[in-house]
């Protein structure tokens, strides 16, 4: 069941990402590795973009391996608060990290985004899903910043994601402890609801583990990932919630959680997104960034 977000979870959201903007990339071996996998699938696609914008680029971390992958194109990073400037993978040569180009980044919300109509012929988005109010509206402002024939693709956590966690408050208090959590069926209705045609979506659990719950909590904590659903529990946690939670999880000598990693990709085609504006009071040209996009310029 997905816990209730509002709009106003979104503020929550930037607050938290910008927190973290400085210690994101040290914590941050999941979004890593799952941005891995979601590259690997663009080797699938038989397109050569002009424009690329990647949705929820938090410190940049994979804009560089899309700059590396479309030499050619203007890639666009966007995240409710971009972070600090994008790293350049340290397995490459001195040369190539001196002459690779540095992606502008932008804030916005993902549900209205800045840019017009057509904009781009590729967006990706990594793990930013669960933290969106209305998934269906970001959907939907995908397909129109698209261009016909582009392509989308994406990855989200689903429903059994952290289902030991939540286990293990169970017994503790009633509190939400997950959100956001959509499945893989009610995703693939969203996207052809918003006009994507012959969506394919999948899933998988992956482990991950972790020397015990607090390690897991810490984590969370350091990327922003943290609870803003309705109904989460107010304050601070104390000791004897915290012993109690320790308690729960002692029978392990080291604390697993699922992920359940749903990735899907879709196709815009000649849709009755055309021709519809986004309800922002702004918007970005694409092409205004260029100046930018060697400069590593962030658009807040």
């Amino acid at each position: 069941m997905r816990a209730p977000l509002q709009a106003g979870n979104m503020a929550l959201v930037r607050r938290h990402f910008l927190r973290t903007a400085t210690s994101f990339d040290k914590h941050a071996a999941v979004f890593e590795t799952v941005g891995d996998r979601l590259r690997e699938r663009l080797g699938l696609l038989a397109i050569k973009p002009a424009r690329v914008l990647e949705l929820g680029c938090r410190s940049g971390y994979q804009l560089a391996a899309l700059q590396h992958r479309y030499p050619d194109a203007l890639v666009i990073g966007a995240d409710p608060a971009p972070g600090i400037p994008a790293r350049l993978p340290r397995s490459w040569p001195n040369w190539l990290r001196r002459q690779a180009p540095t992606p502008a980044r932008l804030a916005c919300d993902p549900h209205g985004l800045p840019f017009a109509d057509g904009s781009f012929d590729l967006v990706v988005s990594n793990l930013l899903l669960p933290w969106c109010h209305s998934p269906h509206r970001v959907f939907e402002e995908v397909a129109r910043v698209l261009s016909t024939e582009g392509a989308f693709l994406f990855t989200s956590a689903g429903p059994d994601t952290l289902m030991e966690y939540r286990s293990a408050w169970a017994g503790i208090d009633r509190h939400i402890h997950s959100f956001g959590l959509i499945d893989m069926h009610d995703l693939g209705d969203m996207l052809l609801a918003s006009g994507f045609s012959a969506p394919v979506l999948d899933r998988e659990n992956l482990l991950v583990d972790y020397p015990d719950v607090s390690a897991l909590q810490a984590e969370l904590r350091q990327v922003g990932a943290v609870n803003v659903a309705n109904g989460r529990r107010p304050g601070l946690m104390g000791s004897s919630v915290r012993r109690a939670l320790q308690a729960a999880t002692a029978d392990c000598d080291r604390f697993a959680v699922t992920l359940e990693l749903i990735q899907g990709h879709g196709w815009k085609g000649e849709l009755r997104t055309r021709g519809r504006r986004s309800e922002n009071a702004f918007s970005v040209p694409v092409d205004s960034l260029r100046g930018s996009w060697r400069s590593g310029v962030s658009h807040d």
